[in-house]
C-alpha cells in the first residue's frame, strides 16, 4: 500500500538521499521522495501493438500493480496473507514507496486498473539510502554483492496475468530492464527466484543441478540465511540428466540461467509466500553477451531505438 505525498514543505531535500528512515511519521512527514511526479519528469515508455511498458509514474500506478501482485500471490499461487492483505486485496510491504515499478499495460483491457497485465518491481542501490536494505537481504546474506563498484540492482516481485503469460509480456519486460540497466549503468544485478511449495525434498535434482552448473563465483556469492536456510548438494553430478531437469526448472529460474545468471550457496523457504527461494546474481557484461548473442541480426539497432523510446537522455 503506498502514502501519498504530503503537502508539507521540505526544508532540506538533500538529507532524504542520506538519512534512513526512522518513523513511519518522518516518512509522511518528508514524503518529497515518495512523489512520483516530480522524479519521473525525464521518463518515456515504449508500445508493441497494444501493449505498452514504462515505469509508474504515480500512486494509482503503484496500486493498480500491488493489486496484481496480490491476484497472483495470494489468489492464484496460495501465499499467506495478512489482515492488510485481504483488507485491501494488495501485496505490498515497506520498500513499494521507495522503488521504481515497471509496468506492462494492455491498452484494449478495461478499466484502466484491470489493464495492468505484467509487474517488476526494482531497487537500485541509491534507493537503499533512504529506507536502509534490499528485499534480498531478508533472506540472503548479499554483503559480497553489496560490496561491488558501481550501481547495482534488485529485480523482485516478478508476475504476470495467469491470461498473458503466452504472450510477450515477459520480452517486453526484459527489453526494459535491458534500458533501464544501460540508463543507469547498473554492473550487477541480483533479486530471487522460486520453486513453488516449501517442499525441497521433492526438488533435489534441480536444486543438486543449480548448485554443480550455476554456482556464482565466490566474489559475488549469496548465502540463505538460517533458520530456513536448505543445502542445494543433495545428488553427485554425474547422476543428473541436465536437459530434463532444466525443462522441470521454474520459468523465471529458468529464463534467469539463460541470460547467464548465478545462483546463490543454499535456498531460503518462505512460508508466507509458500515458495523455495533461490538467490541469482547477474553481472551486467555477461548480460550484454547473452543479449547480443539471443539478437544478432538486429541487436545494435533494436536496443539502442528501445533504449531512446523507454528512457530520455539525462
Amino acid at each position: 500500500m503506498c502514502l501519498g505525498p504530503s503537502k508539507k514543505k521540505i526544508t532540506n531535500k538533500k538529507d532524504w538521499f542520506i538519512k534512513p528512515v526512522s518513523s513511519i511519521k518522518n516518512l509522511i512527514e518528508n514524503s518529497y521522495i515518495l512523489d512520483r511526479r516530480r522524479i519521473k519528469k525525464k521518463l518515456k515508455s515504449a508500445r508493441f501493438k497494444n501493449f505498452e511498458v514504462r515505469l509508474a509514474k504515480n500512486f494509482k500506478d503503484i496500486d493498480a500493480a500491488q493489486n496484481l501482485r496480490y491476484r497472483v500471490f495470494y489468489e492464484e499461487l496460495k501465499a499467506k496473507p495478512t489482515i492488510k492483505n485481504i483488507l485491501y486485496e494488495k501485496d505490498f510491504d515497506e520498500l513499494d514507496p521507495f522503488c521504481d515499478h515497471l509496468l506492462v499495460i494492455d491498452h484494449n483491457k478495461k478499466p484502466s486498473r484491470e489493464s495492468i497485465v505484467g509487474t517488476y518491481r526494482l531497487i537500485r542501490r541509491s534507493m537503499t539510502q533512504v529506507h536502509g536494505k534490499f528485499y534480498t537481504e531478508g533472506e540472503f546474506n548479499i554483503n559480497k554483492v553489496l560490496k561491488s563498484k558501481g550501481e547495482i540492482l534488485e529485480l523482485g516481485r516478478s508476475c504476470v496475468h495467469k491470461n498473458y503469460r503466452d504472450k510477450p509480456i515477459i520480452k517486453l519486460l526484459w527489453k526494459a530492464i535491458s534500458a533501464y540497466m544501460e540508463h543507469y549503468k547498473i554492473k550487477v544485478l541480483f533479486g530471487c527466484a522460486s520453486f513453488p511449495g516449501t517442499n525441497y525434498k521433492k526438488y533435489k535434482q534441480q536444486l543438486s543441478y543449480l548448485y554443480h552448473y550455476h554456482l556464482a563465483e565466490k566474489t559475488i556469492l549469496p548465502t540463505a540465511l538460517p533458520p530456513n536456510n536448505i543445502n542445494l548438494n543433495y545428488c553427485q553430478k554425474k547422476d543428473l540428466d541436465v536437459y530434463k531437469i532444466f525443462k522441470t526448472l521454474p520459468p523465471l529460474l529458468k529464463g534467469y540461467l539463460r541470460i547467464g545468471a548465478k545462483v546463490s550457496n543454499g535456498a531460503f523457504i518462505d512460508k508466507q509466500f509458500n515458495t523455495i527461494d533461490i538467490c541469482i546474481v547477474l553481472k551486467s557484461n555477461a548480460l550484454k553477451e547473452r543479449y547480443a548473442n539471443l539478437h544478432k541480426i538486429k541487436k545494435k539497432d533494436s536496443k539502442i531505438i528501445f533504449l531512446k523510446k523507454f528512457l530520455k537522455k539525462k
